[in-house]
């Protein structure tokens, strides 16, 4: 194993040296690419628990990067995020120090550095080289030796003999990579999958020991690897075509011709655009022909099936996807109230409803307590509630390593009272839409069953669970009507 070098990184006196920040990024602007923004944002998140996707918007506006770089820069870090339990693991098994005795911000370098040679299928060249010279970027300079033996100790950790017998799947020895498979090592560096079934789940996959505690005690095999494999993958990205403004066919065509790969999705206003993009560079976007969302949430307004003249709630609007595809699926003929208790978001909703051209989406700002929801009553209501995330890993890579048991608990009597909110403010036979993207029990059919005991009369129509990779994100939609 190599060692770590010494603690330097001390001016005179052993005064700590100044962490390099995004004022010291800034400073090598002349030469940032991918990897330095990736790193910046990587160091970002943790700083200020902040999601990526907020922090590449800013990073948008700010920098210049060419799409492929861009492409990068996003690839590595969520890639990071999504697999840190697994590449400390590995890590840990390279470095003869603790990790407690090495500097945070080279830690998440050599974090990078192994997600490429292992996740990200670059050469292992250009990996190690682009790694080593990533320190020189920031001004680590120091680093590099360092940096380029524990990678080389990661590449002869993958270098099988041709003659061995590569394992067929899970094992102490074999690495969950993206697409399904398992790369060998020629060492143990997991633990036993069999007599220490949740911390090989966790490390492997890596999640939170919570989580693959749970997964590990509710589900079948076949589910559990399915599940652990998505959550890991760099998700694809859906979008929703807009059928008042286009067809589906005709913005596949412009998005293939504008170089793009498209898929048909699983539901006819659907495509599947399996590499990362600058979505608001792709043709039809400006123009309101099509938005971003997953397909297992498009579930949620197809369950509620809006009709023209229709009074309808949002109770937890913002972004506002979920709005804007109410609107599309009555003809924007229904009155639809987009709620949230933020302004600001709001503001997305009220944008996103300008682009695509809708005229019924009509935002409220709500207090916290809810006491100045609309009275209504309302034909129907889509309680999308705030939840732990747990069906969209991929897409939300942070989310993981956020779950706790008490915030699932605080979360669950929020998710009650917003479905019992719904209800009260139902015209009789009305219906309410309830809707997560977890995929945990106790914030699904726990909450609804919990409403129902104390309204007897209400009525599950139908209810639909999502797994993750089953074929999109996970999520839990259910249909409820009131009495007539």
């Amino acid at each position: 194993m190599k060692k770590f070098p010494s603690p330097a990184g001390r001016g005179p006196a052993g005064r700590r040296r100044p962490v390099p920040t995004m004022t010291a990024v800034q400073a090598v602007e002349p030469y940032a690419n991918g990897r330095v923004l990736a790193w910046a944002a990587l160091q970002q998140s943790e700083r200020d628990e902040a999601f990526l996707q907020e922090i590449f918007a800013d990073f948008d506006s700010r920098h210049h990067l060419s799409p492929a770089e861009r492409a990068l820069a996003v690839d590595i870090s969520s890639g990071v995020i999504r697999r840190r339990r697994t590449l400390d693991r590995i890590l840990e098994s390279r470095v003869a120090r603790p990790r407690s005795q090495t500097e945070p911000e080279l830690w998440q370098i050599l974090r990078m550095g192994a997600c490429q040679l292992l996740f990200a299928r670059t050469p292992q060249h250009a990996a190690v080289a682009a790694t080593v010279e990533l320190c020189r970027l920031l001004g680590r300079e120091r680093w590099t030796g360092f940096v380029n033996g524990i990678l080389r100790s990661i590449c002869r950790l993958t270098e099988v003999s041709a003659d061995a017998a590569a394992p067929a799947g899970p094992s102490r020895s074999t690495l969950a990579v993206n697409g399904g498979g398992w790369l060998p090592l020629n060492e143990d560096i997991f633990p036993d999958p069999v007599t220490d079934r949740v911390t090989w789940f966790g490390d492997v996959f890596s999640l939170p020991s919570v989580l693959a505690t749970r997964w590990v005690s509710r589900m079948d095999e076949a589910t559990l690897l399915r599940t652990g494999f998505y959550c890991c993958e760099p998700p694809t990205v859906a979008i929703r075509v807009n059928q008042l403004a286009a067809t589906t066919e005709s913005i596949a065509e412009q998005l293939t011709k504008a170089g793009c790969e498209v898929q048909p999705g699983h539901i006819p206003q659907s495509l599947l655009l399996p590499r990362s993009q600058r979505i608001d560079q792709l043709p039809g976007w400006a123009e309101g022909c099509w938005s971003v969302q997953d397909e297992s949430a498009m579930h949620a307004g197809l369950l509620l099936a809006p009709q023209p003249g229709e009074q309808i709630l949002d109770l937890c609007a913002a972004p506002g996807g979920k709005s804007a595809h109410l609107a599309e699926l009555s003809g924007d003929k229904a009155v639809i109230i987009a709620c949230d208790v933020s302004d600001r978001r709001l503001n997305r909703v009220r944008d996103n409803a300008r682009r695509l051209k809708l005229q019924s989406v009509h935002t409220r700002l709500i207090s916290r307590d809810g006491s100045d929801l609309p009275p209504g009553p309302f034909d129907a209501v889509l309680v999308d509630a705030p939840c732990t995330n747990t069906g969209v890993l991929a897409r939300r890579p942070e989310a993981r390593w956020r779950f706790s048991e008490q915030g699932q608990q605080e979360l669950i009597v929020l998710q009650t009272r917003l479905l019992f909110e719904a209800i009260q403010r139902l015209r009789p036979g009305g219906r309410v839409v309830y809707s997560t993207c977890s995929i945990e029990p106790s914030e699904n059919l726990g909450v609804v069953q919990a409403v129902m005991s104390a309204l007897p009369q209400l009525q599950l129509v139908q209810q639909s669970e999502h797994l993750p990779g089953q074929p999109a994100d996970g999520a839990w939609q259910c249909l409820l009507r009131s009495p007539g």
